[in-house]
């Protein structure tokens, strides 16, 4: 009879260690406290908060003017709060209630998984690091500075974007529609917010080192490949870009009486001289003015035996009827 009531006894004993321990893991322990930090317990009247205080689930925490608290839980999830934020948690800290103010939220990877609600915005997180800043008008703005994060409407659950490390989601007061993310200077986050610079190191430093040596510049961020595709450039005229056999002549420079530089269908217009007409000319079409025998044209042409000066000058100065 004595051992089994030392059994039950031995058995609600390790109940209860159990339950401890479970209800030890939800809690939070204060880590930091600078300025005025407050507790505010659900069944008693609020007090000052002091380093290592313990914190149970739906215990709120308030903080004053340039005041600022960190939180730490068992699983290395941290949580810090800037001024004037009022802040409550569950579910060992993943599940943030905040009502205004600034926090930092730290979600180690494999741990479930945790959210940020406010009365306008919700925020579910995995294995992240975010900075979430809110008012009681519901203005939001979310700041990931690694992992990702996505937020939706409330009143809009459809309403929603995926927010990527190096990126921030800037939500209007009384918004129906969520705006694109845009990307941020992690370096200049890192080195100048006051829930960063305030604080000893995060333990997902090196993550978000890394984020921050991948992230695209500062700026509307691209939501998709380009609209306008670069095309290769066409050659309109037919004349060849200047490259190759069928290079366009630069016409300030046109040797002589040249009447064929381009193949068939490629040149200025001009054509071959035909049998009718006299060997290295070419009729002028209208318009143009007349043009000297070619002598380039003609060195496969019989020599004249003679022909006096005169002669040729004064057959240049007529006008070409065709041959006589």
């Amino acid at each position: 009879m004595k051992l089994k009531i030392l059994s039950s006894s031995l058995a609600v004993l390790l109940i209860a260690g159990h339950a401890i321990a479970a209800d030890a893991k939800k809690d939070a322990r204060v880590t930091q406290i600078i300025r005025d930090v407050k507790l505010l317990p659900s069944d008693a009247a609020a007090r000052p908060a002091i380093v290592n205080d313990k914190v149970h689930e739906d215990t709120g925490v308030r903080t004053g003017g340039d005041s600022r608290s960190e939180l730490t839980f068992a699983d290395l999830t941290i949580t810090r709060l800037g001024s004037n934020t009022i802040f409550s948690f569950n579910k060992a800290g993943r599940n943030a209630q905040v009502d205004s103010g600034s926090i930092l939220l730290r979600v180690p990877k494999d741990s479930g998984g945790g959210a940020i609600k406010t009365s306008a915005v919700t925020v579910a997180v995995t294995g992240t690091t975010v900075i979430f800043e809110c008012t009681r008008a519901g203005k939001a703005k979310l700041i990931v500075l690694e992992g990702g994060a996505r937020a939706s409407l409330v009143k809009h659950p459809g309403q929603s974007q995926y927010v990527r490390a190096g990126q921030m989601l800037d939500v209007p007061a009384g918004a129906t529609t969520l705006p694109l993310p845009t990307n941020v200077d992690l370096n200049q986050i890192m080195n100048t917010h006051p829930l960063i610079t305030d604080f000893p190191p995060l333990p997902s430093r090196d993550l978000i080192v890394a984020a921050s040596q991948q992230q695209q510049p500062p700026g509307p961020a691209p939501s998709g490949p380009s609209v306008f595709p670069i095309l290769p450039v066409v050659d309109l005229l037919g004349g060849g870009f200047n490259r190759g056999p069928h290079r366009r002549p630069d016409r300030n420079n046109k040797p002589p009486g040249n009447t064929q530089t381009h193949p068939k269908g490629t040149g200025d217009g001009q054509t071959k001289p035909t049998s009718s007409q006299s060997p290295g000319y070419t009729r002028p079409g209208p318009g143009h003015t007349k043009v000297s025998p070619v002598t380039s044209r003609t060195q496969n042409v019989p020599k004249p035996t003679s022909t006096p000066k005169k002669r040729v000058l004064k057959k240049t100065n007529q006008p070409n009827n065709g041959p006589r």
